[in-house]
């Protein structure tokens, strides 16, 4: 006779119903007929129900549990000269209930996996048998008395744990299945929701599915609920992991203390948020409980106002900076504060515009800038010896701001990262070492980190400055040159009889041509002349410099446009005989003007 432990509740002892002496293996009637539901074959059986199992020690219910009972019927669809075979299935609940009343002890039977067929029946979401189970198990236990179960008898098997320690209710949330779990928590609304040999609750298992309604449920409905998941997670780490907004409200709203919980590694549910990118999750956090921002994980000592410069998310850092402006001045064990990181990872256009723009006062600014790490190393130097765009970025990023700061230093701009010429590639790397490090680790870090160290990031910024303008300057020579040659090799050519006089001089289109061929000469040769004055600048003006340089370049891009319109209108003026063939160069030549300004846009916006 069957003894449940009421101690140990998924404990059976050696004298119950599970250890069986002798057992039979199904053969394919018997096995099909369990799938399908067929009882009559069953009523026919002449032995015990309980010796009956198939290689992996599942009985008749098991097998009826997993399939859900269904037995096909075909049926025929007929739609105007169309006919298509459906093949329906329809549920035989009275199947397990003749199964439990004829062998009982098919409730609690385990397979070779302890599973019961409870198990295998929350598994796969057959909420029909699941409830039949339950009023089943309701009746057939309680009418027992030899059993030594009372009216508890339901819930004692709902609490029954497989191999792995999970319940009826971790298989539910597992894989989803809504009213299964309605059915188990309506029955055994006191349960506490231990873990299973993973740590996982079905509260952490409900979370990590992004299933809400689940969740909600058993908040709603549930006496005892408990929160916690593996490796320290709770189920508020697992809903922001599962990017469920909805979830993270209705766990904060239960339980607000969860958003200060850490994982085994100390990160909050905020750094979670922060970590994969997840803004509108992370500024529901803040909204609720700020003080999690000050909050830093065990490895580095890092808040999530790091990790997110770390990571190049301006729009989280302006969520935090916003919530919780306190923790700008928090550092990391290696002494770096938020600014070491975004220096790095954000470009510097956007961040000049988040730091003067958002709130963080001058005052907080200019201390952070001063601040030194563990080796000595300001935001400044990160910054100066930082990947090779972010030297040009330089011309974008030099805002009042950090001028303020270099010349609080006595520092010049162009002798200062002279002087970084020796520390650069210590400096980079050590940002491949954070790149690195967090790579082997799984976690995500902004691409400027693992950019390795080359033999040419040893130039000067003096050096990478006048090799940029030299090339600039190329440019403009060469623009000057075509357009003063254009000039005097005019299309159409002179007339012979009058010398000095263009052939198409009355020509709408050749006018069009002079008109822009001149207004391309001028504009590069007045960039070439401010290079040439750049030689007589002195570098101590260094903001001077990258003005006269702006100027320049934006002339030799006034130069160029006018070139093509030059080039474009002057084929149209030879080519007026074949009107269609006009039209056609003339356009092609024109498109230079759109891709030049999406190039631009693309650089200014995304690249800058």
């Amino acid at each position: 006779m069957m003894q449940l432990n009421p101690s140990v509740s998924s404990s059976i002892s050696s004298e119950q119903f599970v250890q069986v002496e002798a057992i039979t293996y199904m053969d394919h009637d018997l096995f099909k007929a369990a799938a399908d539901g067929d009882v009559e074959l069953f009523n026919k059986y002449q032995g015990g129900l309980h010796r009956l199992v198939d290689g992996s020690k599942n009985t008749v219910l098991h097998i009826h549990s997993r399939t859900g009972g269904r037995k096909p019927v075909k049926n025929v669809k007929r739609f105007l000269c169309f006919q298509k075979r459906v093949f329906k299935r329809e549920f035989c609940n009275n199947f397990v209930e003749q199964l439990v009343f004829k062998c009982p002890s098919l409730l609690l039977q385990r397979n070779a996996n302890w599973e019961i067929p409870l198990h295998i029946a929350a598994r796969h979401g057959h909420s029909g048998i699941v409830k039949v189970l339950i009023e089943r198990a309701n009746v057939v236990l309680h009418e027992d008395p030899e059993r030594g179960l009372d009216a508890t008898g339901a819930r004692q098997m709902l609490r029954m744990r497989d191999e792995e320690e999970n319940t009826a209710f971790h298989l539910a949330a597992r894989y989803g299945h809504l009213y299964v779990l309605r059915l188990l928590v309506k029955e055994d609304p006191d349960f506490a929701f231990s873990a299973n040999t993973s740590g996982e609750t079905p509260l952490y298992l409900a979370a990590e599915g992004g299933y809400h309604g689940m969740v909600t449920e058993m908040l709603d409905n549930c006496k005892s609920t408990v929160y916690g998941g593996p490796h320290g997670r709770t189920a508020l780490h697992a809903a922001v992991l599962a990017g469920d907004e909805k979830t993270v409200r209705k766990l904060i709203e239960a339980k607000m203390q969860l958003t200060k919980q850490t994982d085994d590694n100390g990160r909050t549910p905020l750094h979670y948020a922060v970590h994969f990118g997840k803004r509108s999750i992370a500024k529901v956090l803040l909204e609720k409980d700020a003080s999690a921002a000050y909050i830093s994980e065990k490895e580095r000592g890092m808040s999530a106002l790091h990790m997110a410069a770390w990571q190049g998310e301006q729009g989280i850092m302006e969520e935090i900076i916003s919530n919780c402006p306190g923790c700008c001045g928090m550092v990391d064990k290696r002494g770096w504060n938020f600014l070491h990181f975004a220096v790095v990872a954000v470009p510097p256009k956007k961040l000049n515009r988040f730091l003067v723009d958002y709130k963080i006062n001058d005052f907080t600014n200019r201390n952070l800038f001063h601040e030194k790490d563990a080796n000595g190393y300001t935001p400044i130097h990160i910054y100066f010896a930082g990947p090779a765009r972010q030297l040009f970025g330089w011309f974008s990023f030099n805002s009042f701001l950090l001028d303020r700061e270099l010349q609080v230093r006595g520092w010049k701009s162009w002798q200062f990262s002279d002087q970084m010429t020796r520390k650069k590639k210590h400096i980079r790397q050590l940002l491949n070492d954070i790149g690195d490090n967090a790579e082997v680790e799984g976690l995500r870090v902004h691409p400027n980190f693992r950019e390795k160290v080359k033999d040419e990031d040893d130039v000067s910024f003096i050096e990478v400055v006048e090799k940029t303008r030299e090339t600039h300057l190329l440019v403009a020579t060469l623009v000057a040159t075509v357009t003063f040659a254009a000039a005097f090799t005019v299309p159409g050519g002179y007339k012979s009889d009058e010398q000095g006089d263009a052939t198409l001089s009355r020509d709408p289109a050749f006018k069009a041509f002079i008109i822009t061929d001149t207004l391309a000469f001028v504009s590069s040769l007045l960039a070439v002349l401010l290079h040439f004055l750049l030689v007589f600048l002195k570098w101590s003006l260094v903001n001077l410099r990258f003005q006269v340089i702006g100027l320049a370049d934006v002339l030799t891009f006034s130069a160029m446009i006018a070139m093509v319109i030059a080039f474009s209108t002057g084929s149209y003026a030879v080519l007026q005989s074949s009107m269609g063939f006009a039209i056609a160069t003339c356009s092609l030549g024109l498109t230079f003007i759109p891709g030049l300004l999406i190039a631009y846009a693309i650089y200014y916006f995304f690249l800058l």
